[in-house]
């Protein structure tokens, strides 16, 4: 057990993220912690550069966690469930996963939680393979979670994340994609919900490595209460990534004036022939806006639902299983204490 500094992680001037609820300096990691059906494996984790290294939580984590598993698919899959158990109050896990050349999968990772856990999550995309990756981040209001998910990214293959991050005292969730290779191709969507006192840390970063790259990066968020999100992103373009292409937008829904968002959109870029653009915005509720909906027969809590689905749908949307979209936007309105309300409250 190690003594971590955590309480006021400083991101930039006036953004400081505080990790003192979870203690993880005071958390003793041991083995057996977290069942995974995957094959046990001795715990290597390589590449620290990306997310790890010069980043405390993530660095602690790397350093102490002692599970490990390895996922092998070699053949296309629609929907394959990898279900993260926790065991112990504290569960930590590495977990490899390889897609081989020219397979097409579909991932929907769900955290099992008992009170913290902490994941790192490696994807290696070989030649020609596309990944969908559904990190379906979704617990209880009074647990905590941190995870980095890192995808290496080879020659034409693709990932596309839809990173869900919904409820935790204090949750993170950092994705990193790398493209190696030459026309390889990282998209990035997420979705995050607070409300009371929840605290969100995200991160998105793509790394442009390689030539005729490309990548986009698309979150909606929506805080009410007295909710805090801080969402940082990176486009980062290495200086023999000619012919890039990289787009970030990131647009926070805040139906409280005590809810706030922290945006940092970054771009770093090495070379000129590139095609790249960012941006952020925040739209607060507002009196016409609830009046719009209240002259159609809503009361005011309705009419935010209706708004709050109308804003995170549009990236919900982008998964392809019903039946996963349909409980995600139910586990928004479950939140909400809407359990009565309809998933689509406005008549025309």
């Amino acid at each position: 057990m190690s003594n971590i500094q955590t309480e006021h992680l400083k991101y930039g001037i006036g953004i400081v993220a505080d990790y003192s609820p979870v203690g993880l300096g005071m958390r003793e990691f041991g083995s057996e912690s977290m069942q995974v059906s995957a094959e046990k494996v001795e715990c290597r984790i390589s590449n620290v550069e990306y997310g790890i290294k010069d980043n405390v939580l993530f660095e602690h984590l790397a350093e102490n966690v002692l599970d490990a598993f390895e996922i092998v698919i070699e053949k296309d899959t629609d929907l394959f469930a990898l279900t993260l158990q926790a065991l112990k109050k504290t569960a930590g896990a590495y977990i490899h996963i390889v897609v081989k050349t020219g397979v097409k999968a579909t991932m929907n990772e769900h955290i099992m939680n008992k009170d913290f856990t902490g994941v790192i999550i490696d994807i290696t995309l070989e030649e020609g393979s596309h990944v969908t990756y559904i990190a379906d981040q979704r617990v209880e209001k009074d647990q905590f979670v941190i995870a980095l998910r890192r995808a290496f990214v080879g020659k034409e293959a693709k990932i596309t994340w839809i990173d869900v991050a919904i409820g935790g005292s204090v949750a993170n969730s950092s994705i990193y994609t790398i493209l190696e290779q030459p026309r390889s191709v990282g998209e990035t969507y997420g979705i995050f919900y607070g409300r009371r006192e929840q605290f969100h840390d995200i991160t998105h970063t793509t790394m442009h490595v390689a030539e005729h790259t490309q990548s986009n990066l698309k979150t909606h968020g929506a805080l009410e209460d007295k909710a805090k999100t801080i969402y940082r992103s990176l486009i980062d373009i290495r200086e023999h990534a000619f012919n890039a292409v990289g787009h970030q937008k990131e647009e926070t829904l805040l139906l409280s004036s005590d809810a706030h968002i922290s945006s940092v959109p970054d771009l770093e870029i090495a070379n000129n022939e590139v095609s790249c653009s960012h941006g952020v915005s925040t739209t607060n509720v507002d009196e016409e806006s609830l009046f719009y909906f209240q002259s159609r027969g809503m009361d005011t809590q309705t009419a935010k639902q209706a708004m709050l689905h109308g804003h995170l749908g549009s990236i919900v949307d982008m998964i392809e299983d019903n039946a996963l979209k349909t409980d995600i936007m139910q586990s928004i309105t479950e939140a909400r204490g809407m359990t009565n309300a309809s998933s689509s409250p406005l008549q025309t």
